[in-house]
């Protein structure tokens, strides 16, 4: 049996994403697009190798804020950040991850694909258990995370004249 080991930005300090011995890497660095905002829901809807500065940048250019904020931004992947259920400075003000997660699709170690309510991504559905919730700080072991869409918050921009 040949392990995987999935790997993003590379910016987790506990090595998690460096191979032992005999493993395959499974490069995450080409799935970077970033689908859509909904300017009604607030759903952020992209691909979990999406670089989270440029989430932010793309938030902010639609008067939105993803509540995801790190000192890696710049490199680390919102893939890897969920995972690790990564915190940042904005935990204590918008919640965790797993607050702020509306749908995940991830692949299963056979290759069967698992939507998760990623598409189509509703605010609320309180149908079944939640899956998405024994992926998110599992790094990557139970599957690899493919898609995302995660809650954005709108920002009021006040303008004086």
């Amino acid at each position: 049996m040949i392990g995987v080991v999935p790997q993003g930005g590379n910016t987790g300090l506990t090595g998690g994403s460096v191979p032992l011995e005999c493993e395959v890497v499974l490069s995450l660095e080409n799935l970077r697009d970033i689908h859509s905002l909904d300017p009604t829901t607030g759903i952020l809807t992209c691909d979990t190798g999406c670089i989270l500065q440029n989430l932010l940048d793309f938030a902010a250019a639609r008067d939105h804020l993803v509540p995801v904020d790190l000192g890696a931004k710049g490199t680390c992947q919102i893939g890897g950040n969920i995972s690790t259920n990564a915190g940042g400075s904005f935990y204590f003000r918008y919640g965790s991850l797993h607050a702020n997660i509306v749908g995940l699709e991830v692949v299963l170690a056979n290759g069967d694909i698992l939507n998760m309510g990623c598409t189509p991504a509703n605010l609320k559905d309180n149908t079944g258990y939640d899956m998405k919730h024994l992926f998110i700080g599992a790094e990557g072991t139970l599957g690899v995370g493919k898609l995302v869409s995660l809650e954005s918050l709108c920002v009021l921009r006040l303008v004086i004249s």
